[in-house]
């Protein structure tokens, strides 16, 4: 028996919204099966796109990984990918991990179908839900936060993020190594240091072998290396 069932179903004015249902488990081993429905659907021009989680136990970190590797695709044609249903352990590793910051969830298909039309059934009463997590953080948040000398030697990094998230998003590179690091951010804003250096090797990103040192360095120097901050700067690159 598969470790994993992935069923899709239609919905929307002219069936525009995929909905993608899967059942089982979603690692290593099983992620290729649900990342093939997604790119059928994208191969459909199948932009608005909602993963029905309701009966999935577990998520890794490669199905996450197949949830944003298509995110810049779909929100350049007028889409998006939403996840519904995600059970309690499966949310809680969700907020953990800080996809929040890039996936938008609901808790039933109608608000998530209400996303993307704007309309909702008539007569039916407002459920109750948990919050939603918002797709970046509140400006309220972000004012209120206590304000941080800058030391001198790192007042370039903190300038130079500053400008790409509101100009150039390349600005902060100051090396071509540095320009491959962020395509591999903006493609994967989910990868850790080590799978940067090794998407580095692939012909889409030069194809030239870093060393974990410099790769390193390249991150320091533009303030990414922390992956919440690699996250914040691929979500504003992909919108």
């Amino acid at each position: 028996m598969p470790d994993i069932q992935v069923d899709v179903s239609y919905t929307g004015d002219g069936d525009d919204i995929a909905i993608i249902s899967a059942r089982g488990f979603i690692d290593t081993t099983t992620a290729p099966d649900l990342e093939k429905k997604l790119e059928e659907q994208l191969a459909l021009n199948k932009y608005k796109i909602i993963v029905n989680l309701e009966n999935i136990d577990y998520v890794s970190s490669a199905g996450w990984g197949v949830f944003v590797s298509e995110i810049r695709e779909i929100r350049e044609n007028n889409g998006d990918l939403v996840l519904i249903n995600m059970s309690s352990d499966v949310y809680d590793v969700y907020e953990l991990m800080e996809f929040s910051s890039i996936l938008k969830s609901f808790n039933n298909l109608e608000d998530a179908v209400f996303s993307f039309t704007g309309e909702k059934r008539k007569a039916e009463p407002p459920k109750p839900s948990r919050p939603q997590i918002s797709a970046q953080k509140p400006d309220q948040q972000r004012e209120s936060a206590p304000r941080q000398e800058v030391k001198p030697e790192h007042a370039q990094a903190s300038r130079s993020v500053a400008h790409a998230t509101s100009g150039d998003p390349y600005s902060i590179a100051n090396t071509e190594l540095g320009k491959r690091i962020l395509n591999v951010i903006f493609d994967n804003p989910y990868f850790e240091v080590r799978e940067i250096i090794k998407a580095l090797k692939l012909p889409q990103y030069g194809g030239a072998r870093a060393s974990g040192g410099a790769v390193k360095r390249e991150l320091r120097e533009m303030d990414l290396m922390d992956r919440q901050k690699r996250f914040e700067l691929a979500l504003k690159k992909n919108r």
